[in-house]
């Protein structure tokens, strides 16, 4: 008489089903809460280290809960964790903060993913060394709280000591909420940066420093002008001086940029540089009506970035000054524009799937673009 195998008790499952359990628990907190310290055959399972585990600490809202977690359960997680997002954001505790008094970031040598939001500038310069200790660190993402406080001087120590100091990041983004200065050349394992804040001056020296990237994101900022409506032609002027021919980003496949007050010639001068292109992205602020005109952007296209496949304009707002009240000129202008990028257009209709919208706000104009190859 044959018998068979009856399971009847959660223990009775093999390790590897309960790690096959364990690992489809989310959050991974639950984990630790429901099993840790029920016996040594879960806390062997728990503490595999084939076990890995992403935390979103962020949503934590309770102080003493968190101290929990970095007093008792994230120690056990040193060779398990690989993704960590930790926050200030939270107004009721400074949450990174907590973290540092109880746990030092450097024995997490497992980590692949770390992300610092709102984090303080003091904090960040605390565990710099740790970060640059995690050999597997793949994607840094910081966020800093306010670094208005902070030295141009200190804050670009920083930046280029995370840019080019590691060997492991692939993915950086800094937002500081205000510019620095690159003057390191970036990493060589560096594929991917995004900076929420850069001088215009300083775009040619950041793109040759850091030629071997894939993709880039960048914002600039208009601090250095002092009058930006009087001078913004003599940004061109600024640009060539850095002698940007000399400059091939070679493997750049993907940019996108948020221009403040940049003229389409400063732009295409910045494109000349990227001549394998596959994506590109712009938005924010210009007083030059030359972004609304599809006939330079056709030359630019056949001319700088020839194997672009995709091409977003993400509402840009575009200047028009202090005459922008007349209804009739308005409707002309938009008329103008949705005509020269439609379907009838020698270029645009041939070679792109174009989709657009353009809408009129208070004294400027708001320009949407997305197009791509057929």
């Amino acid at each position: 008489m044959s018998s068979s195998l009856i399971i009847s008790k959660f223990e009775d499952l093999s390790d590897d089903i309960l790690m096959d359990i364990f690992d489809l628990l989310y959050p991974s907190v639950y984990i630790y809460h429901s099993f840790f310290n029920l016996n040594q055959r879960l806390n062997k399972i728990i503490n595999d280290s084939r076990l890995l585990i992403s935390l979103d600490l962020c949503h934590s809202i309770n102080p003493s809960n968190f101290a929990y977690h970095c007093q008792i359960m994230l120690p056990n997680m040193s060779k398990q964790l690989i993704s960590l997002r930790l926050s200030n954001e939270q107004k009721l505790y400074e949450q990174i903060k907590i973290f540092l008094l109880h746990i030092r970031l450097g024995n997490f040598h497992a980590l692949r993913q770390l992300s610092l939001i709102q984090i303080t500038f003091d904090q960040l310069r605390r565990i710099l060394v740790d970060i640059l200790s995690l050999n597997k660190l793949v994607r840094l993402d910081i966020d800093m709280f306010d670094g208005s406080g902070t030295s141009l001087n200190e804050l670009s120590l920083i930046a280029n000591t995370l840019l080019s100091k590691s060997n492991s990041i692939k993915f950086l983004c800094l937002r500081f909420n205000r510019e620095f200065i690159i003057s390191e050349r970036a990493s060589s394992s560096l594929t991917h940066l995004t900076i929420d804040a850069c001088f215009s001056s300083d775009v040619p020296q950041l793109l040759s420093l850091c030629s071997n990237l894939h993709s880039l994101t960048i914002k600039i900022e208009q601090s250095r002008r002092r009058y930006p409506l009087l001078n913004i032609m003599n940004s061109d002027q600024q640009l060539q001086r850095y002698n940007l021919s000399l400059i091939i980003c070679s493997y750049l496949t993907y940019f996108s940029i948020d221009i403040n007050d940049l003229t389409l010639s400063d732009v295409k001068l910045i494109l000349s540089t990227m001549p394998y292109l596959f994506h590109f992205r712009i938005e924010g602020l210009t007083y030059d009506m030359d972004f609304s005109s599809s006939d330079l952007w056709q030359k630019i296209c056949e001319n700088e970035i020839k194997k672009l496949k995709r091409f977003d304009i993400i509402g840009l707002r575009i200047w028009l000054g202090n005459n922008a009240d007349d209804d009739d000129d308005n409707l002309n202008l938009i008329n103008q524009i949705t005509h020269s990028f439609g379907s009838n257009h020698k270029y645009w209709g041939k070679y792109w799937s174009v989709y657009q919208t353009h809408k009129l706000r208070p004294n400027h104009l708001n320009l949407t673009l997305r197009a791509k190859v057929l």
